[in-house]
């Protein structure tokens, strides 16, 4: 039982860490910086945080139809050190894209910490249980990953974008 609740207290963190490192980063800015889209054609800011929710919420529902189903014996151990690697370019299904929805750093804060309780209450009975490695669901680039995996994945996920965002505030400075 003690591993199961430091492997709990360990992703609790971690999405706590990233999180708050995201809204330091953005807290702050002015709106036309946060709507600017930096050259090239990338996301801006609001629009990285509205995918950022987008996505969160998305796997908060699959999580929760996934620890009702029953067990799979093809799930793999999805290699997420690789989120970490900006160099490896990766396009976001349609369904995770950003559709301008967001339009102020209150609205994106908000739709943050919405997906992020969704989230919780997703896994607040199996995190960090062995029901959590035993069911799952496929990832577009991994494959069948666990509903664990799920879960670690976003705060690597979020991080990634934090690089992003960093990069586009460079970029819309030396602009």
């Amino acid at each position: 039982m003690g591993d199961e609740s430091l492997m709990k207290e360990h992703v609790l963190n971690q999405l706590e860490m990233t999180r708050s490192e995201l809204l330091n980063e953005v807290r702050g800015l002015p709106l036309e910086t946060l709507q600017a889209k930096p050259p090239g054609n990338g996301w801006s800011v609001l629009e990285i945080m509205e995918h950022l929710a987008t996505l969160e919420g998305s796997i908060a529902k699959g999580l929760v139809a996934v620890l009702q189903s029953p067990e799979r014996n093809d799930l793999v151990k999805a290699p997420l050190e690789l989120l970490k690697d900006p160099s490896r370019k990766a396009q976001a299904p349609d369904r995770v894209q950003p559709l301008g929805r967001i339009n102020t750093l209150a609205e994106a804060e908000q739709a943050l910490a919405d997906a992020r309780q969704k989230l919780l209450e997703s896994v607040a009975v199996d995190l960090g249980t062995e029901r959590m490695e035993k069911r799952g669901f496929e990832h577009p680039m991994f494959g069948p990953m666990s509903a664990a995996q799920w879960v670690e994945l976003i705060p690597l996920h979020e991080d990634r974008h934090l690089g992003q965002i960093r990069n586009t505030l460079r970029q819309l400075q030396g602009s």
